[in-house]
């Protein structure tokens, strides 16, 4: 069986954790991801609003795999011919394989909204979360020296459209950062100046969550100073104005894009029946039925039994049932069962010491200092090195203890320009 190869596409949760569970075993693995480093998303807000430097959440992809039968390949796969078997790249090179896990995650959906999509900011990957901390920044200084009333009101307007647990916890974390930042660092601005709003959709915020929880973040929201507009979606943004499908106009230099996902393009060139935001459909061990030798896994997912939540819990389980299926399959094993998934819980946090947790296994619906106390264990230990732990650590330590935020270089854009015309 050593000569067997399964090549992986993407690096996260649902691709580390597949080669994870391959590693020692007599197969040779190939991980092909677009950039160089694990990145842990959850936390990608905290690096945009201050409380984590990106150090913290971003782990070299090499580092991380050291077995003996484990390569890494940087580049992006362009093309996959299930009838050749091969994984075409973009410089021409070809990966052949006997078995093929399809796991890119996803990207933002902007529903068509092209002037969205140019101006709006979003939380899907390193750049981005450093590029809308750094939009903040700019915010705040271009404030503190605007003589025009109405163009300061337009820089210190931070609009959020989506409230699901990215939407939440992004707005929360601006309230938190904004109560302390602004006191210390610009006294020329009055706190009282400055809005951040969710923009919702739906009727609720956090919607998988059960009623109580759902009531007791949108308290929190509003305890901390934040508005939040129901039945309210984001219809254009033009860098300067958003236009609301309630008819109106809000002046904001801001638009943080928290209201969806959809597969990447890699996604068209993989066989198979597409559902709601391009996840493809498999069979009840995540292959596909024309071709049992592609998996597809994490966020791409749609399985037999649902439409389960595009979250790390899930990529992970997904994974490891692949990894599962193949050994037993060239091990002429018994298969394992049909793939089931096992919600762990969800959290959101709201600010410090401040959390919603549900589990659903156990009955339990928490909020508050014990339920941020178990977000915050849950996350440093699935934090992937101790590097990335103390420096999370240490990070929230000064944050969260001493009220002092990564916020204090204000960085070039990278890939796009600030909106000052």
């Amino acid at each position: 069986m050593k000569d067997r190869h399964i090549v992986i596409i993407g690096g996260g949760f649902a691709g580390l954790s597949a080669a994870k569970a391959l590693e020692k075993k007599d197969v040779r693995v190939t991980l092909v991801d677009t950039r160089n480093y694990y990145l842990f998303q959850p936390l990608l807000y905290q690096v945009a609003t201050g409380d984590l430097h990106a150090e913290a959440v971003a782990t070299p992809i090499r580092r991380l795999l050291r077995g003996r039968n484990q390569r890494f390949v940087l580049g992006t796969v362009t093309d996959v011919d299930p009838e050749q078997k091969t994984v075409l790249m973009e410089d021409g090179s070809e990966l052949g394989y006997d078995r093929l896990l399809v796991a890119p995650g996803s990207t933002t959906q902007f529903f068509g909204k092209q002037d969205i999509a140019r101006r709006a900011w979003h939380l899907k990957g390193l750049p981005e979360a450093e590029n809308l901390r750094s939009q903040i920044l700019l915010a705040l200084e271009r404030a503190s020296r605007c003589p025009d009333a109405g163009d300061r009101r337009a820089w210190l307007n931070f609009a959020i459209a989506g409230g699901g647990s990215t939407g939440v916890e992004c707005a929360c974390g601006l309230l938190e950062l904004f109560r302390v930042l602004v006191h210390r660092d610009y006294p020329e601005i009055d706190p009282r100046e400055i809005s951040v709003r969710i923009l919702q959709g739906g009727s609720t915020l956090i919607p998988d969550f059960p009623e109580s929880l759902q009531a007791y973040a949108k308290k929190r929201v509003e305890a901390l100073g934040g508005q939040i507009h129901f039945q309210t979606r984001v219809e254009a943004f033009d860098g300067r104005t958003i236009r609301l499908s309630t008819g109106e106009s809000l002046s904001a230099r801001t638009l943080v894009w928290a209201a969806g996902v959809k597969a990447p393009a890699i996604a068209e060139k993989v066989p198979g029946e597409k559902g709601d935001g391009g996840r493809i459909r498999v069979n009840s061990h995540l292959q596909l039925p024309e071709y049992p030798d592609i998996f597809i896994l994490g966020d791409l997912a749609r399985t037999p039994d649902g439409h389960h939540p595009q979250v790390a819990p899930f990529a992970i389980q997904t994974a490891r049932h692949a990894a599962r299926t193949i050994l037993a399959s060239w091990n002429l094993a018994s298969p394992p069962p049909p793939f089931a998934y096992q919600d762990p819980g969800s959290m959101v946090v709201l600010g410090r010491f401040d959390a919603v947790c549900q589990i659903p296994r156990w009955n339990a619906k928490w909020h508050g200092p014990v339920a941020w106390a178990l977000w915050l264990g849950l996350h440093l230990a699935k934090i992937l090195g101790t590097r990335n732990r103390l420096l999370t650590l240490a990070d929230w330590g000064q944050d969260y203890l001493f009220k002092s935020a990564a916020m204090e270089i204000l960085r070039p854009l990278q890939g796009s320009e600030p909106y000052d015309e």
